[in-house]
């Protein structure tokens, strides 16, 4: 589906760059990845971060709005605290459906800048986004009620990644204390 949107945004640690080149993602194919909302794009600014220090959902439309819930403490001081740029590009040759999450479109070209927006600090940012209301920003401890607080939700996750051969061992680096109940999830999934 052709993204309906005039704009999407790229978010990079590189400042200065003139052109998003395509990249081999985990989709296994070259694309430059980006979005057609600005707080998701900041978000990946940041090059640190993944599924296990953070959860992220929405799409940062009016009935889907963008939530990212820190998942244990001090995490996002780390992930977060760098700056970048939040790059605007033509959103024509963009296309959605093709990752899986309706927040992230793609393009088969390399994409030229039209504009580029210097982030000092992403962490900052984050929470000034908070305050505008374009994104729910959850500090640990606290979180919506349906991400339990043991972050067990991300074991049926580590189980897929498991079957399709991700490494997993940075998992159990940071939840040492999932090991047991991911072992057990495991067995009831072979089973």
């Amino acid at each position: 589906m052709v993204n309906e949107f005039n704009y999407v945004y790229h978010g990079s640690t590189h400042q200065g760059l003139k052109k998003i080149n395509k990249n081999k993602s985990t989709h296994g194919k070259p694309w430059v990845y980006a979005t057609s909302s600005k707080a998701i794009s900041t978000i990946f600014i940041s090059n640190k971060g993944s599924d296990l220090y953070y959860y992220l959902s929405g799409d940062g439309s009016e009935n889907n709005p963008v939530i990212l819930v820190e998942r244990k403490e001090n995490m996002f001081k780390d992930i977060f605290n760098v700056s970048g740029s939040l790059y605007t590009l033509n959103g024509k040759n963009f296309i959605s459906g093709q990752t899986g999450w309706s927040a992230e479109v793609v393009s088969e070209f390399d994409e030229n800048v039209l504009y580029e927006e210097y982030i000092n600090n992403v962490f900052e940012k984050l929470k000034e986004l908070n305050e505008k209301g374009e994104l729910k920003f959850y500090l640990y401890p606290k979180r919506p009620n349906f991400i339990p607080k043991d972050n067990s939700d991300l074991i049926p996750k580590i189980i897929r990644w498991k079957k399709r051969g991700i490494n997993i061992e940075q998992f159990f680096e940071i939840y040492p204390e999932l090991k047991e109940k991911y072992l057990e999830n495991l067995k009831k999934a072979e089973k």
